[in-house]
């Protein structure tokens, strides 16, 4: 016999893989166009690369994604 509680979490766990991939994709390109406008001089002049900034500019479209999704926005 099928377990519908077995098959919900199976169901589950693949919708969760489908969302981190969204919102890694997400986090991907928005990041990339937020880098470039934040630290452009460190990209293409002298200036010294701010790590901590770089890492949260990807870290924050990530995380709004997944925000957004779980508080019921489609």
């Amino acid at each position: 016999m099928n377990n519908p509680v077995n098959g919900m979490k199976k169901e589950c766990s693949v919708l969760s893989r489908k969302l981190l991939f969204k919102a890694m994709v997400v986090a991907l390109v928005v990041g990339s166009i937020l880098l470039l406008i934040n630290q452009y001089d460190a990209l293409f002049a002298h200036a010294p690369l701010k790590i901590i900034p770089a890492v949260l500019t990807y870290c924050v479209p990530f995380v709004v994604f997944i925000a957004g999704k779980l508080s019921g926005g489609k």
